[in-house]
């Protein structure tokens, strides 16, 4: 597989390179990729949990009338303009 990284990665992929924290361009890509799945990872997890959270709160009768919420939303925006 080939990579075509702009100057500027380049630079930061060499620097890397050169402060010893990575042997290889590839150990430095293999880093920055499972990190951007860390981060997907974890944003999952709050999403589902959110979920699961708003999921309850419908269940045990914790909701407010859409109208009612849209009202309150305007009105959070107003104050904040």
């Amino acid at each position: 597989m080939t990579v075509d990284l702009s100057p500027e990665d380049d630079q930061r992929a060499q620097a890397l390179l050169a402060s010893g924290r990575f042997a290889s361009i590839s150990d430095a890509l293999h880093a920055g990729l499972k990190a951007i799945q860390d981060e997907e990872d974890e944003w999952n997890d709050y999403a589902r949990d959110r979920i699961e959270a708003g999921l309850e709160d419908v269940k045990a009768g914790r909701t407010i009338p859409v109208h009612d919420f849209l009202e309150e939303l305007r009105s959070v925006r107003q104050q904040k303009a």
